[in-house]
């Protein structure tokens, strides 16, 4: 059984049926005895289903901000 690190590396692969019989059949066991992991591939699910859907909301101005200055490798404006 993987543990939750490898888990959470296989879970993308695991939701999109790229992962072998034997390590599909792993993961599915892993994610039935592990709570953390089983909320972490919820909420990758989750976020799957509003990608697809393109319903997510456009973020708040400052995260916008913050994440653009990540991008450019600058400090983020202070507001």
């Amino acid at each position: 059984m993987p543990s939750c690190r490898e888990m959470s590396e296989l879970a993308t692969d695991y939701m999109e049926g790229a992962l072998g019989w034997r390590a599909r059949f792993a993961a599915w066991r892993h994610l039935r005895a592990c709570a953390m992991c089983r909320a972490y591939y919820d909420q990758l699910a989750k976020l799957q289903h509003l990608l697809r859907r393109g319903d997510l909301p456009p973020p708040a101005a400052e995260v916008e901000a913050a994440l653009l200055a990540a991008r450019s490798g600058q400090p983020p404006a202070d507001g």
